[in-house]
C-alpha cells in the first residue's frame, strides 16, 4: 500500500490551489513558521518552487525522513515535486520567495543548462562567503521591492532581477557543490515523470495505459500514485492539465473553441465543452466572455 503523501497547490497549509503561470509570493519566513510552532511537517508541492533566504539563525531541514543541519546566512532551492519539511529554532530571520514552476521556465528557457543547475533541491552555505551573500540578496530586495510598488514595466523588471538572482544561485552551487540528493523516492519520481510526459503530450491523444506502458508500469500503479501524490486519478490529472491549457488559449487567443479542442488532442468539440465545463462550470464560450 502506498503512503499518502502530503501535496499542497497553494502554501502550506493553504487549501486554495494556485494556477496562474505568472504567480510569486514573498513572505518574513517567520510568518508561517510561527503560526505552526517553527516545524513545517514534511509535504510537498505540485506546481510551485520556493527558494528560502536564510540570513541567521539555525535549523534542520527534513527531506524523506533525512535530516540536515541548516546554519544562516544560507539559501535553499525546492523545486516542485520535491519532499521537504522544517523545524526552526524561534530566533530565525528569513523570508520565502514561492513562485510557478512555468514562471522559472520561461525565464530560462533560451540557457536549459542554468535552468537544469537551479532546478533542484540544493542548500547553499554562505558563512565564509557573507559578502556573495548580500550581494545576492540584493536581488531578493529590488524583487521584493517591486512586488509590492507599482511601477512602469513591473513584471519585466522582475524577471530580470529573477535571472540575475538566480544566475548568482548557479554561479555560486558550481562553486560550492554541496547539494542535497535529488529525492530517491520512487512514486515521486514516476509521478514526476508522468507530469513531464503530460506536458510533452500536449498535442496528441494518449491513454492511460500508453502513459503507464512509457513508465514501465501498469496502469493500476500509475493510478495507485496519482492517488498518493495529489488525491486524484491519472486521467484526472490528465483533463485538469488540458483545461488549464485551454484556459491560456481562450484568454489569450482569438482561436474558436472548436479549433482550441483540435489543439489539444480532443477529437469532439462537443465532448471538449462538456468536460470544460465539468471541471469549471462554465462553457468554454462563458469563461472567455468572463
Amino acid at each position: 500500500m502506498i503512503k499518502t503523501i502530503v501535496n499542497f497547490k497553494g502554501l502550506y497549509g493553504d487549501k486554495q490551489a494556485i494556477y496562474l503561470p505568472d504567480f510569486i509570493h514573498h513572505e518574513p519566513l517567520e510568518t508561517r513558521s510561527k503560526m505552526y510552532d517553527w516545524e513545517i511537517k514534511e509535504h510537498l508541492h505540485t506546481e510551485l518552487f520556493q527558494v528560502f533566504i536564510i540570513t541567521k539563525g539555525e535549523g534542520m531541514i527534513i527531506s524523506e525522513n533525512k535530516e540536515l543541519k541548516i546554519i544562516g546566512p544560507c539559501i535553499i532551492t525546492i523545486p516542485t515535486n520535491a519532499l521537504h519539511g522544517f523545524i526552526f529554532q524561534p530566533d530565525i530571520t528569513g523570508e520565502v520567495i514561492t513562485f510557478s514552476e512555468s514562471f522559472l521556465e520561461n525565464i530560462f528557457k533560451p540557457t536549459p543548462k542554468i535552468l537544469h543547475g537551479i532546478n533542484r533541491f540544493n542548500l547553499l552555505l554562505f558563512q565564509k562567503n557573507t559578502g556573495v551573500f548580500h550581494q545576492i540578496g540584493q536581488y531578493i530586495n529590488e524583487i521584493v521591492r517591486e512586488l509590492y510598488d507599482d511601477n512602469l514595466e513591473k513584471q519585466t523588471v522582475i524577471q530580470s532581477l529573477f535571472q540575475l538572482f538566480f544566475i548568482g544561485i548557479y554561479r555560486y552551487s558550481i562553486l560550492q557543490r554541496q547539494t542535497i540528493a535529488q529525492s530517491d523516492n520512487r512514486t515521486l519520481q514516476y509521478f514526476q515523470a508522468f507530469q513531464k510526459s503530460i506536458k510533452q503530450s500536449l498535442h496528441e491523444t494518449k491513454s492511460i495505459s500508453q502513459y503507464s506502458q512509457e513508465l514501465h508500469i501498469t496502469s493500476v500503479h500509475l493510478n495507485r500514485i496519482c492517488k498518493s501524490v495529489v488525491q486524484k486519478s491519472a486521467l484526472e490529472i490528465v483533463h485538469e492539465y488540458l483545461i488549464n491549457e485551454a484556459k491560456k488559449y481562450l484568454l489569450n487567443t482569438n482561436y474558436s473553441v472548436s479549433e482550441i479542442s483540435y489543439f489539444l488532442s480532443f477529437k469532439d468539440p462537443a465532448y471538449f465543452t462538456r468536460l470544460f465545463k465539468k471541471q469549471t462550470g462554465v462553457t468554454p464560450t462563458d469563461f472567455r466572455k468572463n
